[in-house]
């Protein structure tokens, strides 16, 4: 396997077929990405003696029940926008998986073929090992938590000696704890990344799909674990990148988006209240839009990365199967629209 060779060839996918950037943002905007970082921070000091927001109104009662009804229906957003983020991102990480292997055979890709490939039972497939994956990783990781945090119980004795030994344990601990949960991680997100492709691209089950990316690591160990590395190289660039570039721009694009109508309506009404009410949500817009927009670009970078390399993976494990046990090979046609 050129593993350098793949690299170059997802970079010229990311580039070149824009229909992958809605999936791209998509998927950074429902949790790929990280979002943000602080919030806008506006100061319009007007220098006197005067408060900036002005005098506060006197705040009028307020119903309960209209403080109850308002709480319950912003749990219910929250649901339902956590909901709607869970489908989405396995929409698109199934479509971005599917465009990829598309464009590999085709050299051609449209929105609606990601669309057709994504919105079908092999996301809920994928969702079903993230969650298989996942539950017992978070369990574990709490659990392993809670087992580092346990010698602080010693703190009770209230004794010197035991606080010491307290404090001196539970750090040996958590620097062990965290040890062990970057290895666990690092195990896992080769065997989930494969298991997600062996789904999405033949058509296996929840189980055979772990199974058999699980075997099809342990035949190709190396190129996995040098795939890996390179990505784990990227992704520190791409974390760098972010803090020289990406952040900043963010920034800039939120004081100007939230700033200007903020600035207007302080002018206009010398409200502080007022220009924080008009201008920070336009930045926090901004900020997630912008932030999505370039992780996006890494998304769609990582998973063509993964796609090519498992599609290399796979050939040599395909020539020594059955014709009952090789893969679907099933393509996307593309769109004539």
């Amino acid at each position: 396997m050129r593993h350098t060779d793949i690299l170059k060839q997802a970079f010229r996918i990311t580039w070149r077929y824009r229909p992958l950037w809605l999936f791209g943002f998509l998927l950074a905007l429902c949790g790929g990405g990280s979002g943000g970082g602080g919030g806008g921070n506006f100061n319009f000091s007007s220098g006197g003696g005067e408060g900036d927001f002005g005098n506060l109104p006197n705040i009028p009662e307020i119903d309960p029940n209209l403080v109850i009804a308002v709480v319950v229906g912003f749990i219910c957003l929250i649901l339902l926008l956590a909901v709607v983020g869970v489908v989405v991102q396995q929409v698109t990480r199934t479509a971005l998986i599917g465009m990829v292997r598309q464009i590999k055979d085709t050299e051609a890709v449209t929105v609606r073929d990601g669309w057709r490939f994504g919105w079908s039972n092999r996301a809920w497939r994928i969702f079903l090992l993230s969650l298989l994956i996942g539950i017992p990783a978070t369990i574990l990781t709490i659990g392993l938590i809670l087992l580092a945090l346990s010698p602080l119980l010693l703190l009770f004795l209230d004794n010197t000696a035991s606080t010491v030994l307290s404090i001196m344990l539970t750090v040996f601990a958590c620097i062990f704890v965290f040890i062990l949960l970057i290895i666990v991680g690092v195990i896992l997100a080769p065997i989930q990344e494969l298991a997600w492709r062996r789904i999405a691209l033949d058509q296996r089950g929840v189980i055979d799909g772990l199974r058999e990316a699980v075997t099809l690591i342990r035949q190709r160990l190396k190129d996995v674990a040098i795939i890996w590395l390179l990505m784990f190289g990227v992704g520190l660039v791409w974390g760098i990148g972010s803090l020289i570039v990406v952040l900043p721009v963010s920034l800039i694009a939120a004081a100007l988006l939230g700033g200007i109508p903020a600035g207007l309506v302080y002018l206009i009404s010398q409200s502080g209240w007022g220009a924080a009410i008009a201008g920070v949500p336009l930045a926090l817009l901004a900020l997630i839009v912008v932030s999505s927009a370039a992780n996006g670009l890494y998304l769609i970078y990582q998973s063509a990365v993964w796609t090519l390399a498992y599609l290399e993976l796979e050939k040599p494990v395909a020539s020594n199967q059955t014709p009952d046990d090789l893969p679907d090979t099933q393509t996307l046609t593309p769109d004539p629209l």
